[in-house]
C-alpha cells in the first residue's frame, strides 16, 4: 500500500532546492588571454516560454559581473575568432512535469475490527509544474567563424537546474544571480 509523508530535514527554502552543475574541457587553456564575447540575448529554447526581459538583463548581467571578477574582459563584436579566448552564449529552457497521485476516497482504508482494507478505493489526482533551467556554454573562441551555423566544441558549461519556476517572470532575480555566482564558484579553473 502507498504511504505519503516527508522528511522533516529536507529543503527549507527555495534555495534549497538548487542545482548547479558544471563541467569543461581539460585540454582547453583557459590562462591564455582570457577575452570573452557574450551573446547579447538569452536563446529561449521552448518555443512556449514567453521571454521576460528582467530575467534575460539579471541572467546577462550576472554573468558579465562574474567574468569581469575573475579578471576576464569582454570584447563587444568578433570579426575575427583570434580575438576571443571564448565565445559565450546564455540560454533558458522550460519543461511541465504532471505527476500523478491516488489518494484515498470515500471509505479508504478500513481497518474495521480485523484490520484489513475494506470497502475504500482510491481516485487519481493530476498535478503539472514547471521548471526552468539556465544554460551558460562557452565555446572555443579559436575555432568560431562568425556568421556560421556550425558550433565550435564547448569548452565550458554551466546548467543551474530549476531556478525559474512556475513562470518564467516568477523567478526570483536574487535566486538568478546565486546560482550563476555559484557556477563561477565552482568553476576555478575560469581564473
Amino acid at each position: 500500500r502507498d504511504r505519503y509523508s516527508c522528511y522533516p530535514k529536507g529543503a527549507e527554502t527555495l534555495n534549497d532546492t538548487n542545482l548547479v552543475l558544471t563541467n569543461y574541457d581539460e585540454n582547453f587553456d583557459f590562462t591564455s588571454e582570457k577575452t570573452y564575447y557574450l551573446r547579447p540575448d538569452v536563446v529561449y529554447v521552448d518555443t512556449t516560454a514567453t521571454e521576460d526581459p528582467q530575467v534575460n538583463s539579471t541572467i546577462l548581467s550576472e554573468v558579465r559581473s562574474q567574468f569581469a571578477a575573475i579578471g576576464w574582459t569582454e570584447v563587444d563584436t568578433i570579426a575575427d575568432a583570434s580575438e576571443v579566448t571564448m565565445v559565450v552564449m546564455t540560454s533558458v529552457l522550460t519543461t511541465s512535469i504532471t505527476q500523478i497521485s491516488y489518494w484515498p476516497g470515500y471509505g479508504g482504508w478500513y481497518g474495521g475490527w480485523w484490520g484489513y482494507p475494506c470497502c475504500g478505493y482510491y481516485y487519481p489526482v493530476s498535478y503539472t509544474y514547471n521548471i526552468g533551467t539556465i544554460f551558460i556554454d562557452a565555446f572555443d573562441g579559436s575555432s568560431h567563424v562568425p556568421g556560421s551555423d556550425v558550433y565550435p566544441p564547448v569548452v565550458w558549461t554551466a546548467i543551474m537546474n530549476g531556478v525559474l519556476g512556475n513562470t518564467i517572470a516568477s523567478a526570483s532575480t536574487t535566486r538568478i544571480r546565486s546560482v550563476i555566482d555559484q557556477s563561477f564558484v565552482q568553476s576555478p579553473y575560469l581564473k
